[in-house]
């Protein structure tokens, strides 16, 4: 598939807790951070992490951790020490408080995760072109209300690290902390990568290192893609189980309810409770769709096979839904904005360059 170079499961076979992959993998911020650097575990219950005197930057959920993790953290202290000084100072002189400068690097990171499939439209971004050693750029609007003005960018290490005009996007203190970030030994961009998060009227920034999930969004893709490929009955188990998986228990049960009801009512397959059914096209166009739904991702599609309207044939348009007045149907919406109702066996998923979310 092209969005995914090589099998994510290999190269994280030996990486990781199952659990943990249901749960955000984010560790360290430029400024601030959710997890203890040395454990990598977020604090207890009515618990704070506790940061650095010198730096304040790294943070640790106790003193034993911070002991710990000295030898490694003495190197880049001071390194990290300029670079919070420096960006405070940039704050202060575009109006901020120094009181406020923490919170406000708190408030971006917050304001972000709150974006829906934001950050599952990040991952396969970073993961297909992982080979490049790319930050994944996120700026928005200090104004913004709806996530309407965020744009994503893949910039790779050959234009960050040499390209000049790179210098007027980050400032002296931002470039130092990426250049940091990947010079940790615990980085390898086959299985992390950096998310900056950066408004757009400011100076405030958030700098955080993901680890890619094994069962998040680039297997979801790769599944999609397997899906709309060809009707193979281990795309559709793998999809079931991807469900399983990365959903909440009941959620993850009413949507396979769904599939096998639709497999059944709609598509006329028959089958034993609880079983995966026999894959057609037009059932696993519905099931990439869901999948698709699930991560707050746009599903391409163009149409095929009309027979009433076939003038519609090869128009393109997005599926918004399920047709609320006729339970065979799906809801479309065309290039231009017109609205049909069409069955499934009549779109065609495309691809439209890297996966995207849906817009506000």
């Amino acid at each position: 598939m092209n969005s995914v170079p090589r099998d994510l499961r290999d190269a994280l076979a030996d990486d990781g807790d199952p659990e943990a992959d249901r749960a955000s993998t984010a560790d360290k911020l430029t400024v601030r951070t959710t997890r203890c650097w040395s454990c990598k575990s977020l604090p207890a219950s009515g618990n704070k992490l506790r940061y650095c005197g010198r730096c304040e930057t790294a943070a640790y959920c106790s003193k034993s951790c911070a002991r710990a993790d000295w030898n490694t953290h003495k190197r880049a202290c001071e390194r990290h020490r300029q670079a919070h000084e420096e960006s405070l100072a940039a704050f202060v002189a575009h109006g901020g408080r120094t009181k406020d400068f923490n919170k406000r690097v708190d408030d971006i990171q917050s304001w972000f995760r709150n974006v829906p499939g934001l950050f599952n439209e990040i991952e396969p971004l970073a993961w297909s072109h992982w080979s490049q050693a790319p930050i994944i750029s996120v700026l928005a609007s200090d104004t913004d209300v709806d996530s309407s003005s965020i744009q994503v960018e893949m910039i790779p290490r050959s234009f960050w690290d040499e390209d000049p005009r790179f210098l007027d996007t980050f400032t002296a203190a931002h470039r130092e902390g990426i250049r940091m970030r990947f010079g940790e030994s615990s980085f390898s961009s086959s299985t992390k990568y950096l998310c900056v998060l950066c408004c757009t009227q400011s100076t405030s920034m958030a700098l955080l290192t993901f680890a890619f999930q094994a069962n998040g969004p680039v297997r979801a893709v790769e599944i999609v893609e397997a899906l709309i490929a060809a009707t193979r009955p281990e795309d559709l188990t793998d999809a079931f189980a991807w469900f399983e998986n990365m959903l909440p228990a009941q959620p993850a049960q009413e949507i396979l309810q769904v599939i096998r009801n639709r497999a059944t009512i709609v598509h006329g397959y028959t089958a034993s409770q609880g079983s995966v059914p026999i894959p057609t096209r037009a059932l696993n166009n519905e099931v990439a769709y869901m999948m698709m739904d699930a991560m707050d991702f746009v599903f391409d599609i163009h149409l095929t096979g009309l027979r009433s309207a076939t003038h519609l044939n090869g128009r393109e348009g997005v599926i918004c839904g399920m047709d609320p007045a006729n339970s065979e149907r799906w809801t479309a919406r065309l290039d231009g904005g017109m609205y049909i109702s069409v069955k499934s066996a009549n779109f065609v998923p495309v691809r439209r360059g890297d996966y995207r979310r849906v817009s506000p």
